[in-house]
């Protein structure tokens, strides 16, 4: 292991070096411009078997040689695509020559009926870095760690998520954990591997290789809250979110010192009232943290951008870890990805959004720039996931639209083919046409299936996605994509899901169309298709409460209750503060006789909307509890009748005048006392004014009535008892009210309640303690 531990140091201190082979300064180029290796490859017309072969039967000295050529290549593609600058003119000319020219190795490195974007420059050198490294076996973990960073580089390329290079993804960490690896040099495959599948949005995995690369350096950090100032001119010192690292001491991890190299800085705010950063009232000393834990937060951050939802609170959250980097001495790409990140907070605040864009800019700028030299910015291109210089541009362009520069922000996509952008912004132009001239223009210097989908958006013709499909021999995902799109646009949902379906059988990773498939599926009522697309986008997107929302929605509908209950469950762990939510899961926990969950959502939603009255959950909860009847788990019911009653009674203070809250209450009173008072305050609430015009409510004040009566007349209170007397009056009044009307609705109850009230008087007459008669 001590030789791979060589080379994840030198690879550190940006020199690549694997036993005896070294790449330095001086010989990378020329690596790459060699005849030899090329004409061998050449020879076996780029052949992986026939070119395993033939590495397999050099040498060892021959295959390192070899190996470091793929890893020059490589490095010289990152470098041409990611880090800039410019390669030297030699390098280029050379692999411009004309059996580099042709279209092969870009069709080569297209993936699932998908083209590399069309900036990547030489895609041969990732091309002949692939083969070297899948076949010319060194030793087991450096192959497949070279593999993964060339996996990781080739998914940047894409235009879209590629279901094989994820299956191959899966399969090279099957063979990584077959390899013994530990310490310092498997956080920083933990911190590679983690980025490699946050591409793919699997937060899960990730993760797990997150909290092994924390384990692993010694990382501990929690968010705290510290007095301090955001403005110039705050008088009073306020709780801010600040961030808290320590970092545990291990002889087993390599913390070399970072070199003092020219890379972007950090710019001002410049802002007349915001300061550039929280000026906390008690000053403490700042970790210093070397650059493998520096990357472990930069995964952290990006982590939590694709895994929670983004809004106010997880800038506020994230902003911390950034500015933490930022405070620290920085390598090229820890610095540029830190800055990349706060743009992309900042460009949300109208006070952050100049220094956000001057920012970016000078990002952009630095590509282009001699300093710092390559070998200074090439070596955290895969523990920080640095992305391809032309989605850096397409991110400044961005910005400058939001901020309302749509020229500038077109000039941008245009120099960059962002054809979709470009659409967009002569749409804001009201030139939309001019659009559609442009892609016109592209199609004939080059026919593709993306650019028949854009023409098609563009000029709202739905025969140019047939075209495409057709172009695709009926295997492009983009195609029906964009066809479904346009019948989703228009709200014709029922033509849509086929097209959607077929997209998302080519390519199953586009979570936007799984989520716009369940919706059309909710629209027309589709549930079994709603449910299997929701759950589909909730595996790619785990902390969407919206999807799991709809995914319980679609399970209720197909009577699949217990699965409703369990994505609503998931549904508050992404969103614990919408009250919407929690009333999703109450009425679905209601539905399960889920007495427990019942209580906790209703309380919940109390909490969040103050004022909230179901009365169809309450009264399955109270006559659940008071039957005793199972709850979803088989259990008795009757344990959460405190709960019910501390519920209720939160309740009635809210509703004080509400006769059906007040009758509900008394079918807890545990008195026959208690309830009658509580009978009487519903009677009270449903006898308001001009109550007796209503037969539904006379109705309810007859049943509250009745209710009365059967306490008085089976009940041993005595006679001489005020509230007997008190009950007299109130069936008194009600029957002579009600009687007034003679509603058809209420005459058998009427009746009923008159006999209840002739046996309360002649109770009253007799004086009797105990005097219990059967009314029926």
């Amino acid at each position: 292991m001590s030789d791979i531990l060589e080379l994840t140091k030198k690879f550190h201190l940006h020199t690549k070096t694997y036993k005896n082979i070294q790449i330095d300064r001086t010989d990378w180029f020329s690596l790459i411009t060699q005849e030899k290796y090329w004409n061998e490859i050449f020879d076996l017309s780029w052949d992986n078997v026939l070119l395993k072969e033939f590495f397999n039967s050099k040498n060892n000295e021959e295959r390192e040689e070899c190996f470091k050529f793929g890893i020059a290549c490589f490095m010289c593609f990152v470098q041409c695509n990611f880090t800039g600058p410019v390669i030297p003119k030699t390098v280029n000319d050379f692999l411009q020559g004309d059996k580099f020219t042709n279209n092969y190795f870009a069709n080569r490195l297209s993936m699932n009926n998908e083209d590399i974007n069309v900036n990547t420059k030489h895609p041969a050198l990732l091309v002949v870095s692939e083969i070297i490294f899948d076949g010319c076996i060194i030793r087991d973990i450096v192959n497949l760690w070279w593999c993964c960073r060339a996996l990781m580089v080739h998914q940047d390329i894409l235009e879209e998520l590629s279901p094989t290079l994820l299956s191959n993804a899966d399969r090279l960490y099957k063979l990584i954990q077959r390899v013994h690896v530990e310490g310092f040099i498997k956080a920083k495959l933990d911190i590679e591997l983690a980025h490699l599948y946050l591409k793919f949005r699997h937060i899960t995995k990730a993760k797990d290789h997150v909290i092994s690369a924390g384990e692993i350096l010694g990382v501990q950090y929690n968010l705290i809250g510290k007095l301090g100032r955001r403005t110039r001119y705050q008088a009073d010192d306020l709780a801010q979110l600040a961030l808290n690292i320590t970092l545990m001491e291990k002889e087993d991890i390599f913390r070399p010192e970072i070199d003092d190299i020219t890379i972007p800085p950090n710019l001002t705010l410049d802002d007349e009232v915001r300061l550039d950063y929280v000026l906390f009232s008690e000053a403490s000393e700042c970790t210093k943290l070397p650059n493998e834990e520096q990357k472990l937060i930069l995964t952290i951050v990006q982590q939590n951008l694709i895994s929670c939802p983004s809004d106010e609170l997880q800038t506020e959250e994230m902003l911390p870890f950034i500015e933490m980097i930022l405070s620290q001495k920085n390598t090229y790409c820890v610095r540029v990805m830190a800055l990349l990140l706060r743009c992309k907070f900042e460009s949300k605040n109208k006070r952050t959004i100049e220094r956000c864009l001057r920012q970016c800019e000078d990002i952009v700028n630095s590509f282009n720039k001699e300093e710092p030299p390559v070998f200074n910015r090439i070596g955290d291109v895969f523990g920080t996931a640095l992305l391809p210089i032309w989605k850096v541009q397409a991110q400044y362009a961005d910005i400058l639209l939001n901020f309302g520069l749509v020229k500038n922000s077109l000039d941008i996509y245009l120099q960059i083919a962002l054809w979709e952008e470009v659409i967009v912004c002569y749409t804001i132009l009201k030139l939309r046409e001019k659009a559609a001239e442009i892609i016109r223009q592209q199609l004939k210097t080059k026919p593709t299936v993306k650019l028949m989908c854009l023409l098609g958006d563009a000029t709202d013709d739905v025969s140019c996605y047939e075209k495409a499909w057709e172009m695709s021999k009926r295997r492009s995902h983009r195609a029906q994509r964009h066809w479904g799109q346009f019948f989703f646009a228009r709200k014709k949902y029922e033509e849509c899901i086929p097209h959607f379906e077929k997209s998302l059988s080519i390519n199953p990773l586009q979570s936007n169309i799984w989520f716009g498939l369940g919706f059309a599926a909710l629209q027309v009522e589709n549930w079994h298709t709603a449910a299997t697309a929701f759950r589909r986008y909730t595996t790619l997107e785990p902390d969407s409460f919206e999807a799991w929302n709809n995914l319980a929605h679609a399970y209720m509908k197909t009577g699949n209750k217990r699965s409703a209950h369990q994505a609503m469950t998931e549904a508050l762990k992404c969103n614990f503060e919408n009250w919407k939510v929690w009333e999703n899961m109450l009425t679905i926990s209601n539905d399960l006789s889920n007495y427990s969950d019942v209580i906790r959502a209703y309380h919940r939603v109390l909490d969040l909307k103050e004022k909230y009255l179901n009365m169809e959950v309450l009264t399955s909860l109270i006559y659940g509890v008071c039957n005793d009847s199972n709850d979803s788990e088989g259990n008795s019911s009757r344990k959460f009748l405190q709960k019910t009653r501390e519920l209720m009674g939160r309740i009635t203070t809210l509703y004080p005048n509400s006769g059906g809250v007040w009758e509900l209450y008394a079918t807890l009173a545990p008195v026959p006392l208690l309830r009658v008072q509580r009978l009487q305050r519903a009677f009270r609430g449903y006898t308001q004014s001009g109550w007796d015009k209503d037969p539904k409510i006379c109705f309810q004040v007859l049943v509250v009535c009745s209710k009365l009566g059967d306490i008085i007349l089976e009940e041993e209170i005595e006679a001489t008892n005020t509230v007997v007397s008190s009950i007299k009056l109130n069936l008194a009044s009600a029957v002579t009210a009600i009687r007034k009307h003679n509603w058809d609705e209420t005459k058998e109850l009427e009746q009923e309640v008159s006999k209840q009230l002739n046996l309360i008087v002649e109770k009253i007459k007799k004086g009797t303690t105990a005097f219990k008669v059967d009314v029926s």
